[in-house]
């Protein structure tokens, strides 16, 4: 079977070339089936961030200070890292 990269349109060789398959379920049937060069995939996901997503990256630091500001007994004991 012949392998399209869904963003530039060219086809994959599965012997010299890094590819990711994607496949969209809804409930259990197939809504879509696609093929990317890794590198597409790679450039796809990292897009730039929307307005809501910016928003809520500040919103984020600035419950971090709020929460270094905190007493030590108030502190949470575990770190969470967000990307």
């Amino acid at each position: 079977m012949e392998k399209i990269c869904e963003a530039c349109g060219c086809m994959i060789d599965e012997e010299k070339e890094k590819y990711v398959h994607v496949e969209d379920w809804e409930f259990k049937k197939r809504k879509t089936d696609t093929w990317w060069h890794l590198d597409c995939f790679k450039k796809a996901m990292n897009k730039d961030l929307t307005a809501l997503e910016k928003q809520a990256q500040v919103m984020l630091g600035k419950a971090s200070g709020m929460m270094n500001m905190l007493p030590e007994e108030f502190k949470p004991k575990e770190e969470y890292i967000i990307k």
